[in-house]
């Protein structure tokens, strides 16, 4: 990566690298919040470049290209290809390491060697035969039987030589280099003339790079013929690397090309910026329009008063506010607007509005007087060029008609940049401490009830710079937290807000904590927009300090000894808690520390086989102070403070656990709080960003409530801990999480504090078994699903934190009063089989009689109970992955679950047994015929038969025309699976192809290409009804073998055909054999031949026959009316 930035930086390009480390001799500046801030001030859209070790997108790059040096999950084996984006651009290495279906002109080989350090000894005596270095791999994980190593064979680690040129004197020295990793390293040995022979493993499955070296100088095993092979074309290594270096130019020409294109193409489609994007499908369909507004119109729904402020008289600005307000198409009927200036004579009448002027200092009791006048149930204070979005008003007119108990409610936001770019600001759950530190992202555009407001004396009159603020934490004092709700969509689109320390919010924010008994409580603001709050307490409460020491002596020493430094508070105890080591390093150390007779250390002995949280939870009971901190022994003490700052959130009586902010040595954050749900099961939010970044909300710089924090730094009561029941043995992967949760769901706040800053080393997460998954979604599915600390309309993808939801996923606004069945509809692909799902589906939803998703791929359990559908159609059963998900939707899922097999018949015991054990997840089959019900007997004890039909939207309104050639047309259509139906009536084809014009639409075998006229590619779903009513048959034919998997088959193709008003000669087999009007026959040659010929010879009454099906299948057969509802309600419960 540093070798590429440093080949853009010598192209003219701007190019940085994240890492610390840097190589003097490549140009690669180091990427820093000063570099982001001047790019983000010119406007610069940046294109950001990971490796394929990197999961999701931590860097939040809007347009985001792979380049794969490596098969992904090779050398980091949690991330795979499914945790790259969608959109993302991926670039590979070598042809071999190009994922499948990627464009030829995505590959970027860059030989990664300096020729000047790698060439061939200037002595070539210095060579000595027979000598071998070899290569284990980066973790020395491969195994090299050491019988073909010789004597005094040479380790090459990543550590040994430490140089370039050392590496290069050892290959120099050997005739044969022994390799257990697919690496680099074989090449540069070939460049100076040893041999490289790769030892098959799984690390090196094969060859990276032939394509590119023509695996020059390297033998793949140590078959002797593979090394002769080797040694004879090593020399022909250094000419091919001369030619890569040259054909890289161009390669990067391309991939600038391609990047550059892209951010063109990104800039371009979100003029108005990412807000806009995605907000544009965020509307109501007609039906889902009158289906809302028949609801609102039987319910009581409150009045809303909605005040205008227009301070400055910016009639531009009110305009733009009364325009969206007028815009929201009468959803919600009961508004009356209040706009008050200072000027107000120039404010257009309308019949829901008043205009009050107002004085421009000392006016907080005129907006008083107003609304304590008002006959609303609600109101909002809105700033004149703020504006109402239609998606966020109805989803809040929903809830509030729903929720008489709230008393206040906010919602997402939309920030607006002075060029018109729109940003999203998804806020989380109600969280007092972000709340707190930042108040300009979290108290404006709040919704008031107005009884409430008004028993409560209205606002204060002295603080109108911050008189939402004082209000809502009056609401928090005198009713606390559960009626402050929260609207999960967007509201309302304001100006992007200027972040500076106001001294009124400072005010308000002292006095709130002295109400709350914080007498003594300082607020402080070091970064503008920023506060930090000293509580202030009383006394010097110990703290037990338990710290596992389990091996990794350099990390413990270095925990101990900092902590021993840097800690000023003097109130703590040490507990080291000795997990039956048996280096005698470690134990000597620890044995050294005892002999210390320090009274405040002491060194608990427990033997190797307790789990983490066994030790753990038993060392408690030998804790003698009032406060718990469980560090990782892998930390470093940064700042004299730490404990102090700790403990100045702990101490307060509302707070559970509290957390600290860790930082690599990379300068990247390990953890900045726990997301519950993110990856499936619980992820860490901001994971991999530089440790001085803002973050999303400016969340990374101050203090706030998670729901989830790391073990590695934890801090809680004793007393607490005991009371939830310390840790889980049995959620160990999630341990940390397991405890916090319970904190939070016992009435405590989770608090992390970026103001404890921890160097943390890398600690490798345990790997979750399937049975420990189930648990914590048994225990925590709901809490997995909504964490307070995010938002839903988030992703919970892999390394996706921060991200937004696809709005196909996240925009379902009639869901919560379950004004429509949700259906999520999982086809096994999008030709064939998937149509019985994916067509009614369509037509169900474009009517208003469900709402809902499909998605070929199936949800984690958490993405599922996020999406809490009514109804689960599903079509494959083709892995272990579709039993265990489908057994997962059982167990975890309320949802009603159809499996609709589409024609697939199992045809091995394998698949039989497999299907067999899937459908006892499901609660109902649903098939197309009854020979097929027939045939799944047993699987299910409620199976259903619906016929398949077509959808209107497809299949309505085409075109074909009749008599278009010289000859008749008579035609098949069909798939690859449906070849063997051309086969069948090979001869026919043959025979007649001197009187008809034939025409195929799909494969056609190479024997019957001579005798077909016309050859049509298959086309895809979308495209083919279109492309078959384009063939102009006069005749088409549906030959059908008479097997058991074509007796299961539907009459689709007869419909397919009879739409396109083509008359239809076809198989007497059971799936024709109906009411259409169609000519049947027997399976011989004779038969078939002598019915084309009829129909060829009076082409007007063939004409009148594909008039007839036409308007059967027009009639009868397409998905409307009464069989659209039949099928709506065999996908539902009874």
């Amino acid at each position: 990566m540093h070798m590429l930035c440093d080949a853009l930086m010598r192209s003219g390009y701007e190019a940085y690298v994240t890492a610390n480390v840097l190589s003097p001799g490549l140009m690669t500046p180091r990427l820093t919040n000063d570099v982001i801030k001047t790019h983000q001030t010119q406007g610069v859209e940046p294109i950001v470049v990971y490796p394929e070790v990197v999961s999701g997108n931590p860097l939040a790059g809007n347009v985001v290209a792979r380049y794969l040096l490596n098969r992904p999950g090779f050398l980091s084996r949690g991330v795979t290809a499914e945790s790259f984006g969608k959109d993302d651009l991926i670039f590979a290495y070598t042809k071999d390491l190009q994922l499948p279906d990627r464009p030829a002109d995505r590959v970027m080989f860059m030989p990664p060697f300096d020729r000047s350090i790698f060439c061939l000894p200037q002595d070539p005596a210095k060579r000595v035969p027979g000598k071998v270095c070899y290569y284990r791999g980066r973790s020395a994980q491969s195994h090299i039987d050491p019988a073909i190593l010789g004597d005094n064979p040479i380790e090459i680690t990543p550590h040994f030589p430490n140089t370039w040129e050392g590496l290069a004197d050892v290959f120099q020295q050997c005739e044969y280099f022994y390799c257990a990793e697919s690496s680099a390293l074989a090449g540069e040995a070939a460049l100076c003339g040893c041999i490289s022979v790769l030892l098959s493993s799984e690390w090196a499955p094969q060859v990276i790079g032939k394509s590119e070296t023509q695996g020059f100088g390297l033998a793949h095993g140590n078959d002797p013929e593979q090394i002769e092979e080797a040694r004879r074309t090593l020399p022909l290594l250094l000419e091919r690397i001369v030619q890569q270096e040259q054909e890289f130019w161009p390669a990067l020409d391309n991939f600038i090309d391609i990047t550059q294109a892209a951010t063109r193409e990104y800039q371009e489609a979100r003029k108005g910026g990412a807000g806009t994007l995605w907000l544009a499908p965020r509307v109501l369909t007609n039906v889902e329009r009158g289906i809302a507004k028949a609801y609102l119109r039987d319910k009581m729904i409150p009045a809303l008063e909605l005040v205008v402020f227009d301070f400055l008289g910016q009639p531009d600005k009110l305009n733009r506010t009364l325009n969206s307000i007028n815009a929201l198409d009468g959803l919600y009927a009961s508004i009356q607007i209040c706009v008050m200036g200072v000027d107000v004579s120039k404010v257009a009448p309308q019949v829901n509005l008043d205009a009050v002027k107002i004085p421009a200092v000392d006016y907080m009791e005129c907006i008083n007087h107003r609304l304590f006048d008002s006959g609303a149930e609600w109101f909002m204070c809105l700033n004149a060029g703020d504006e109402l979005t239609s998606s966020g008003f109805l989803v809040t007119a929903l809830d509030l008609t729903g929720s008489p108990d709230w008393r206040a409610v906010y919602a997402d936001e939309v920030l607006r940049y002075s060029d018109g770019h729109l940003e999203l600001m998804l806020r989380p759950d109600f969280n007092l401490d972000l709340l707190l530190s930042t108040p300009a992202t979290l108290a404006k555009h709040w919704l008031f009830r107005r009884d409430v407001w008004q028993a409560m004396g209205g606002f204060i009159t002295d603080c109108p710079d911050a008189f939402e603020l004082e209000y809502i934490l009056r609401l928090v004092e005198n009713t606390g937290l559960d009626s402050l709700r929260h609207v999960s969509e967007p509201l309302v689109i304001s100006d992007m807000p200027f972040l500076h320390d106001r001294e009124q919010e400072r005010a308000v924010i002292e006095h709130h904590l002295r109400v709350r008994g914080f007498e003594s409580a300082q607020v402080n603001c070091r970064v503008e927009g920023q506060y930090e709050l000293d509580y202030v307490h009383s006394g010097s409460p110990l703290v037990s300090i338990l710290i596992l020491i389990d091996g990794q002596l350099t990390h413990a020493q270095r925990c101990i000894e900092s902590l021993l430094e840097q800690t000023t508070y003097s109130a703590y105890e040490l507990l080291l808690l000795d997990r039956g080591n048996d280096d005698p390093s470690v134990c000597d150390w620890l044995s050294g520390i005892e002999q210390l007779g320090a009274a405040h250390i002491r060194v608990l002995r427990y033997p190797a086989a307790p789990t983490v949280q066994a030790i753990r939870n038993d060392a408690v009971s030998d804790a003698q102070g009032e406060f718990l901190l469980f560090l990782d022994s892998t930390i470093g003490i940064m700042g004299q403070y730490w404990l102090q700052q700790l403990l100045n959130q702990g101490v307060r009586q509302e707070v559970g656990c509290v957390g600290a902010k860790l930082v690599g040595g990379d300068g990247k954050v390990r953890h900045a709080g726990l997301l519950a749900g993110l990856g499936g099961t619980v992820g860490k939010a901001f994971e991999g960003m530089p440790s001085d970044s803002p973050g999303y909300m400016q969340r990374l710089q101050v203090d706030q409530n998670y729901s989830a924090l790391s073990d590695q730094c934890l801090m809680l009561r004793r007393e607490l801990f005991l009371t939830v029941g310390g840790f889980d043995e049995k959620l160990a992967p999630w341990a940390d999480a397991d405890l916090c949760l319970k904190v939070q769901q016992a009435g405590y706040l989770n608090v992390w504090t970026p103001r404890v800053q921890l160097l943390a080393g890398d600690v490798e997460s345990p790997i979750a078994t399937a049975e420990q998954e189930d648990r914590l979604y048994e225990r925590w599915l709901p809490q997995l699903a909504r964490d307070r600390a995010y938002n839903p309309n988030f992703s919970l993808a892999p390394g996706q934190a921060f991200i937004v939801e696809d709005s196909l996923k996240s925009w379902h606004p009639l869901s919560s009063h379950k004004l429509l069945p949700r259906v999520l509809a999982h086809p096994a692909e999008q030709t064939g089989n998937a149509q019985r799902i994916i067509a009614p589906f369509t037509v169900l939803r474009a009517e208003g009689l469900i709402e809902g998703l499909v998605s070929p791929e199936l949800l984690s359990v958490v993405d599922l109970q996020r999406y809490d559908p009514d109804v689960i159609v599903l079509q494959q059963v083709a892995s272990d992955v579709h039993l265990q998900a489908m057994r997962r939707m059982k167990a975890f899922s309320r949802a009603f679950k159809v499996f609709e097999p589409g024609e697939y018949l199992p045809i091995t015991e394998g698949s039989l047994a497999m299907l067999h054990r899937g459908l006892s997840s499901m609660d109902r089959l649903v098939v197309s015929s009854n020979v097929m019900a027939q045939a799944f007997e047993g699987f299910c004890p409620d199976i259903r038969v619906v016929e398949s039909r077509l959808n209107p939207i497809e299949w309505e309104g085409l075109v074909s025309e009749r008599r278009c050639s010289d000859k008749p047309r008579v035609g098949w259509a069909g798939g690859l699976a449906d070849v063997d139906e051309l086969e069948m009536i090979g001869n026919v084809i043959k025979d007649l192809a001197g009187d008809v014009h034939w025409v195929v639409l799909g494969p056609c075998p190479e024997a019957l290409r001579p005798f077909v006229q016309e050859v049509h590619n298959t086309v895809n779903i979308a495209a083919y009804p279109a492309k078959l009513a384009s063939l102009n048959l006069d005749l088409a034919l549906a030959p059908l073998g008479d097997t058991m998997l074509n007796r299961c088959k539907s009459h689709l193709r007869l419909l397919e055909y009879g739409v396109c008003g083509f008359p239809v000669i076809c198989s007497d087999l059971q799936p024709y054999r109906n009411e259409l009007s169609v000519t049947r026959v027997q399976n011989s040659y004779e038969a078939w031949v002598e019915t084309i010929r009829a129909h060829v010879s009076d082409l007007e009454a063939a004409a009148q026959l594909g008039n007839t099906l036409r308007d059967q299948v027009r009639c009868d057969w397409m998905l409307a009316g009464q069989s659209l509802v039949t099928w709506r309600n065999i996908w539902l419960p009874n």
